[in-house]
């Protein structure tokens, strides 16, 4: 399966409702982004905060690092 994060697309936000797309419907999603992991090194740091906290406090841990609403954020591409 090709790596998401690793496709030429002009538009940012399509790659990153993408990948939403692909985690969401996916019947292991954990697996799904171990995978991707594998095959992106920039993912890895990811990979190991998941392996002891939640996705959804890695989600927000990141994004208060960037300094971003993770509610906008999830808005802007969930549409």
């Amino acid at each position: 399966m090709p790596n998401p994060f690793n496709i030429q697309n002009t538009n940012p936000n399509i790659q990153l409702q993408n990948v939403y797309k692909m985690l969401t419907q996916s019947k292991n999603p954990m697996a799904l982004f171990q995978q991707m992991a594998a095959q992106n090194p920039n993912l890895k740091p990811i990979s190991e905060l998941l392996r002891s906290r939640s996705p959804q406090e890695v989600f927000n841990m990141m994004c208060r690092q960037r300094g971003v609403d993770p509610q906008q954020f999830l808005k802007s591409i969930t549409g």
